[in-house]
This record gives C-alpha cells, sequence and structure tokens, in this order.
C-alpha cells in the first residue's frame, strides 16, 4: 500500500501546480498530439521518444502569467533551442499582443507567419 501525503505537507508549488491544471508534461504531450505529431514551425514530424521539454516555448512567460502556464494555445512545438530562443525575441515587449492572441486561439498562425518572413529575410540576405 502507497502511503500519501497529506495536503499540507505538499510544497506550495506543488499545490500551485494541482490548482492550475497539473502538470506542463500533459499539456506538452496534448500539444504534440494535436499537431499530428509536427513542429509548427518547419512541419517536422517528432516521435515521442525524441521530444524534449526545450521544443515547447511559452509565448507568455509561465512566472509573468500563470494562468497561462497550462493553456496549449500559449504553447508553440519548435525544433531546437535556437528556434526557441528566436520565438522569444518575437514576443520580446509585446506581451499584451501575445496575450490577445493567445485568448483569440491566433497565436500560433501570428509566429508562424513572423517566422516566414524571418527566413525570407535571411534568404535575402544571403543572396546580397
Amino acid at each position: 500500500m502507497i502511503k500519501k501525503s497529506p495536503i499540507h505537507k505538499i510544497g506550495r508549488r506543488h499545490r500551485e501546480r494541482i490548482a492550475n491544471g497539473g502538470s506542463e508534461k500533459t499539456t506538452f504531450k496534448i500539444k504534440w498530439l494535436r499537431n499530428n505529431w509536427k513542429s509548427d514551425l518547419t512541419g517536422k514530424y517528432y516521435p515521442i521518444e525524441k521530444v524534449q521539454a526545450h521544443q515547447f516555448a511559452h509565448g507568455l512567460p509561465k512566472g509573468m502569467f500563470p494562468e497561462y502556464r497550462n493553456d496549449p494555445n500559449n504553447i508553440i512545438f519548435v525544433d531546437n533551442i535556437a528556434q526557441h530562443e528566436r520565438l522569444d525575441s518575437i514576443t520580446a515587449g509585446k506581451k499584451y499582443l501575445v496575450e490577445s492572441l493567445v485568448i483569440r486561439w491566433d497565436f500560433v498562425k501570428w509566429v508562424q507567419a513572423r517566422w516566414r518572413d524571418f527566413l525570407i529575410q535571411q534568404k535575402q540576405w544571403r543572396t546580397q
């Protein structure tokens, strides 16, 4: 028989996670399944064994907006850390805009458009 800890013995952060809808791991798996195993930015397929936590970037920071921590509309499935950092630079200073996009379910489309613009600029820069 497994002994369960009483609620007062669980840490404050763990209690907050339970109150806010559970773990991020479950949210990440839901996002991965909704995307049909594909990255939001490149469309590359990832089997569950290859998926890592750093491949899920939050548009609104978890510390500043804890209510959107487990919202799949606030999470972008990226390929690598470089794309994660690029997403952070795209959303920097635009938290009000990002919040309204998350609420309207348009955040992923907005980031995909910015990502295409970034790639076009990179190609033009290389050809000059």
